[in-house]
């Protein structure tokens, strides 16, 4: 039997819609709750919607990116923050008002914003990036997997 190649770095399938929702719907008072303290690697976002102006709350993997809080997302609501937009970013139970701003990305790009997030501690399972046991994919391989990966990032204005 031949060892994987890291040609097999791919993206896993996405879960159903309803598990989604419904993790969403778990997620967002337990990250915001005292609770919230023993989740790592997991952040609460508010912000208001740029057309209704209702408050939105979504969790998200927390990612950092040259020392920046930096969330990936190809989600509809990543358009709020176009031109930067307000947001409070709730981590491990405390509150950080903060700035965001959706920064669009190329492939090669974006390549190098999930490997510069994996060296930094990110979660390669909770993007649903998959490799080979032990090999840890470049940014080449992360660029090949393409628009797949995602065309944007949104920028916080924090650092932790």
């Amino acid at each position: 039997m031949q060892p994987e190649s890291p040609a097999d770095v791919r993206l896993a399938p996405p879960p159903p819609r309803w598990v989604l929702r419904t993790m969403n719907h778990v997620m967002r008072p337990l990250l915001a709750a005292p609770l919230g303290k023993r989740i790592d690697g997991v952040m609460l976002l508010e912000f208001q919607g740029r057309r209704t102006g209702r408050t939105i709350r979504v969790p998200v993997n927390l990612n950092l990116v040259d020392g920046f809080v930096t969330a990936f997302t190809d989600a509809p609501w990543r358009y709020n923050f176009t031109s930067g937009a307000p947001a409070t970013v709730i981590h491990r139970g405390r509150r950080h008002p903060t700035y965001g701003t959706l920064v669009p990305m190329s492939p090669q790009e974006m390549g190098v914003a999930v490997r510069k997030s994996l060296d930094n501690g990110g979660s390669a399972q909770r993007m649903g990036i998959k490799s080979p046991k032990g090999h840890e994919p470049t940014a080449a391989e992360l660029a090949a997997i393409g628009p797949a990966l995602g065309t944007a990032l949104i920028r916080f204005e924090l650092k932790f």
